[in-house]
């Protein structure tokens, strides 16, 4: 079976007019606030796509790379644009802005890029675009909608403009507590935290939630690393064997992840392991790239739906309709493989940010602005994604998916299995 690519991402500038223009349908262009729209006109989006730049992970193994985003993206658009999806009278122009995801500059400058450069009238973002996204939202006012959770603070202070596909790191560390608990996994264990730094308001949350259920912390341990690994990667498995941790919580990038669990088989550490969504390293293509002794039929929390393929499940109607937008742009397939790439990865991270970019423009208006576009966002209830569960948005509520789901690893198949229905965990 093959699947689908499409990346699509908006930026708005509410202080430039360049974001807007008014097309007459003979093609001709003409710049224009689009407060108004005469007939015959078509009000034309520029709409920024924020991707990460994978070359260097791309080198070492093909499995890494991530296809021809903007390809995919561009494919999506025309799918829009030949099935008349597009709400009457607008049109969208994609412009895009590639990012290092070990560089926090490099992600400022795809930031500013996008802002001021090109006065994009609103964002998507793939992953790890967490500081760019708060850039956009805080400094520039442009409606950003993220791939990857950030702090739930970080929400306040780009309001209205911030969304995510998935929770706040607090939602996601305290539904990570809650499942972990109400699976008895806590009961009695000496919790061990490593956690990244720039994370401290969800480490907060999480010391809070284990101290209510009377779960002692004995570790505590940040890490202030940025790029690829920390200096804290080397003492972490001394620490928590001496403090007598075992039950670890990484709060921590992949690499860190990959180091953890490299020392554990050298030093013969041995704790209860249990993952949750956190990073970027729930994938059959990061899990598989990691140190496997401690971590074979390790079970995790995700908010999305790796592992169906490997469980059996066929994939949903938002993947197939990807799938059949990309193949009919491209002429190229996209195989459903067990265990799955990262191209197939990006592919529905990507149709996710899709989805949720045209549920906005349909109920913001004729004439489209900022501020329409977040009140029409703020409307999606239970909509049903390709790659994560369903999201919902609230005027109150930015950060999207909620329920969770369990999955399993195996290092035989080297892919996650899904188990069991998305549900709501106790808050």
């Amino acid at each position: 079976m093959a699947l689908s690519l499409a990346v699509v991402a908006c930026s708005d500038d509410g202080d430039s007019s360049d974001s807007v223009a008014s097309t007459p349908n003979s093609g001709s262009t003409s710049d224009s606030t689009g407060d108004t729209t005469a007939p015959g006109e078509v009000t034309t989006l520029k709409i920024g796509y924020a991707y990460q730049d994978v070359s260097a992970f791309a080198i070492l193994s093909e499995k890494f790379s991530l296809g021809d985003i903007e390809l995919q993206a561009q494919s999506v658009l025309e799918a829009w644009r030949r099935d008349g999806l597009l709400p009457a009278g607008i049109d969208i122009e994609l412009v895009f802005a590639e990012f290092n995801t070990l560089s926090p500059e490099g992600i400022l400058g795809a930031c500013t890029k996008l802002a001021q450069d090109d006065h994009v009238f609103a964002v998507i973002a793939s992953r790890d675009f967490g500081v760019g996204s708060q850039c956009l939202a805080e400094r520039f006012g442009i409606p950003t909608i993220s791939s990857m959770g950030v702090a739930a603070s970080a929400y306040e202070r780009g309001a209205p403009w911030l969304f995510s596909v998935q929770p706040t790191e607090s939602q996601a560390i305290l539904s990570f507590v809650s499942w972990a608990n109400e699976r008895g996994a806590l009961e009695g264990k000496k919790v061990g935290i490593y956690w990244d730094t720039r994370s401290e308001e969800a480490a907060d949350d999480l010391k809070d939630a284990l101290a209510d259920l009377g779960v002692e912390v004995v570790s505590d341990l940040p890490s202030d690393g940025e790029g690829i690994g920390s200096p804290q990667d080397a003492i972490v498995v001394p620490r928590f064997i001496a403090d007598g941790v075992d039950f670890p919580i990484l709060m921590v990038g992949t690499s860190s992840v990959t180091a953890f669990l490299a020392v554990s088989e050298q030093q013969d550490y041995d704790p209860d392991l249990l993952w949750f969504e956190w990073a970027s390293h729930l994938n059959d293509v990061s899990t598989d790239a990691l140190p496997q002794t401690l971590i074979d039929g390790v079970q995790a929390m995700t908010f999305s739906r790796v592992g169906e393929l490997s469980a059996g499940i066929e994939p949903g109607a938002a993947a197939e309709k990807c799938l059949n937008e990309y193949v009919t742009y491209s002429g190229e397939d996209v195989d459903l493989d067990v265990p799955a790439s990262a191209a197939t990865g990006q592919l529905l991270f990507t149709c996710d940010l899709m989805s949720i970019l045209l549920e906005g423009l349909r109920n913001a208006g004729p004439n489209p602005t900022a501020e329409s576009f977040v009140a029409s966002l703020e409307m999606i209830t239970d909509l049903e994604l390709a790659w994560w569960g369903n999201v919902s948005y609230s005027p109150d509520d930015h950060a999207g998916v909620k329920q969770v789901r369990t999955i399993t690893w195996s290092p035989d198949c080297g892919c996650w299995a899904a188990e069991g229905e998305f549900a709501d965990v106790a808050p």
